[in-house]
């Protein structure tokens, strides 16, 4: 078991990582690219890379290359696999739909519509907002 002592694991963070936890604990039964993820959840690959990346850290997800391409699963070894399923289930409950139906729900859970392919995405910091 990895020591995890002193750090947070970097799980439920961002929207992005959200999605790409339900692509890989549900939506999927093999190995993905960062780029086949990318198209999936409508993000860049280098926002699929960062995310990709943090859950490497945890050892929530594994690697693998192939050719040029890495593909990542979860690593069903590690001892977080297991509940954090369980809580996306019971939060997103993402298992209820056909797979188009559950993407377009996913979608639809955003707080602020999807930057246009290579925007980046840009949400008002708490301070900007006017005092009333």
């Amino acid at each position: 078991m990895q020591n995890m002592t002193g750090s947070i694991l970097p799980i439920l963070r961002t929207d992005t990582q959200r999605d790409l936890l339900i692509e890989l604990f549900f939506l999927t039964d093999r190995p993905r690219t960062l780029s086949d993820l990318a198209k999936a959840i409508g993000v860049d690959q280098t926002t699929v890379m960062r995310e990709v990346n943090r859950l490497l850290e945890s050892g929530v997800v594994v690697e693998q290359k192939v050719g040029r391409a890495r593909t990542v699963a979860i690593n069903e070894a590690s001892p977080f696999a297991g509940p954090l399923r369980q809580m996306i289930r019971v939060v997103y409950q993402p298992l209820d739909a056909p797979q188009e139906a559950q993407r377009r729900l996913l979608r639809s859970r955003h707080a602020f519509p999807a930057a246009e392919p290579g925007q980046h995405e840009r949400r008002p910091l708490p301070s900007s907002r006017r005092r009333q």
